[in-house]
């Protein structure tokens, strides 16, 4: 574990050297010990696929004895109860039968992988309630679009090199479409507007798109 300051307000926490579902366990057991400390000035917590950003205010405490603090903490694993999403998706999308090219597989493995998989939200970014899924199968880990498209329609799951997610809201990206759903993942009217925050656990649920109008994200509390 590294602590180094940035700027005069926040400490860098570094706790892994590569992306993983490992480093994103040790990023998460390190945010939980420093919220359990109950540090002075600690204002907010930013985790990262490999790292922790430590925001304090700077009028309570000062940047070394935090650093030296921080040091000195033990990493807290998980708790056993996690919440864990269940979401509709129709897997319809148009790059799909590319994918599946590339992985030398026929689409309907390509969706039973992919949907039998449980990943982590290892980090929210990008954009508000852009959440980075851990725990793609080998298998399906696909290059980005040489071309990134201008524009991909909030609710599109799609698939990116070793990373999967859901487009938030309508923006430009060079990843796969592999389908939709209509699970809103930001919503400002919302008291908490970021359906998904970091350590949650998500599976997709294929479904007709004909159905997903029907159908919400289901949520329950568990290992």
């Amino acid at each position: 574990m590294i602590v180094v300051p940035q700027g005069d307000a926040a400490v860098v926490i570094t706790c892994a050297a590569h992306p993983g579902e490992a480093a994103s366990a040790r990023v998460h057991a390190m945010a939980a010990a420093v919220r359990a400390a109950a540090l002075p000035g600690v204002v907010a917590l930013v985790p990262g696929y490999t790292t922790l950003v430590v925001h304090f205010d700077p009028r309570v405490s000062r940047t070394a004895p935090l650093a030296d603090a921080i040091a000195a903490l033990v990493p807290v694993p998980a708790p056993s109860a996690r919440r864990r999403w269940h979401i509709p998706v129709a897997y319809d999308g148009e790059d799909l039968a590319e994918v599946a090219a590339h992985a030398g597989l026929p689409t309907e493995q390509v969706v039973a992988l992919h949907s039998a998989a449980v990943y982590t939200v290892a980090c929210l970014g990008f954009a508000p309630g852009f959440a980075y899924l851990t725990g793609l199968p080998a298998q399906l880990q696909t290059p980005r679009r040489s071309s990134p498209r201008p524009r991909i329609a909030a609710g599109s799951l799609i698939l990116g090199g070793q990373q999967t997610a859901i487009m938030p809201m309508a923006m430009p990206s060079g990843w796969h479409i592999l389908g939709h759903t209509h699970v809103q993942l930001f919503d400002v009217t919302r008291m908490a507007p970021c359906l998904l925050l970091p350590g949650d656990r998500v599976q997709f649920v294929p479904t007709v798109a004909e159905a997903l109008a029907d159908r919400v994200a289901r949520c329950e509390v568990g290992p």
